[in-house]
């Protein structure tokens, strides 16, 4: 195991095989083949963290991409996104940022089309929302169903469950 001890700064990436705990400061990106631990008095300010596994209880502002599970803990703070299989967020915890949940690991060919097809998924729906009208369908001179008492049209009841 590799530890950045408390009141030890680092500046620059850093690559471990195995686990890493940071009681002291890292600026850079940190990458372990197993584990992240950054204790109650740990920081790290980088791009990303890259692990399978990462348990949080001090602050950390960098995107994480953890293949199997992260834990923010009750007293940490997490300042950008992440990307895992199974997240716990204690209470007290803070979390400024985006998640997304991935059955495959971030990188690899699978989880990349799943990403590509999600976001034309989005695309899509919003375009099927929007009808190409700006969002507005009442500016576009289309009305819903008619005045006081009407169908609009159609021979269904105003309540379609009753009174």
């Amino acid at each position: 195991m590799t530890i950045i001890a408390k009141g030890a700064e680092m500046n620059g990436s850093m690559d471990v095989e195995g686990n890493v705990r940071v009681d002291g400061t890292v600026h850079g990106d940190v990458r372990a083949t197993e584990g992240v631990e950054v204790g109650k008095t740990g920081r790290i300010f980088g791009s990303s963290i890259e692990s399978k596994t990462a348990v949080i209880h001090g602050y950390v502002e960098s995107h994480l991409i953890v293949s199997q599970h992260i834990l923010l803990g009750g007293k940490s703070t997490l300042v950008g996104d992440l990307n895992t299989k199974t997240l716990v967020i204690e209470e007290g915890a803070v979390f400024h940022g985006n998640s997304a949940m991935m059955d495959e690991p971030a990188g690899s060919d699978r989880a990349n089309k799943a990403n590509q097809a999600n976001q034309a998924n989005q695309a899509s729906q919003a375009d099927r929302v929007d009808d190409g009208n700006g969002g507005d369908s009442a500016a576009s001179g289309a009305s819903g169903a008619g005045g006081p008492g009407e169908s609009g049209g159609s021979d269904e009841s105003k309540y379609p469950y009753g009174r």
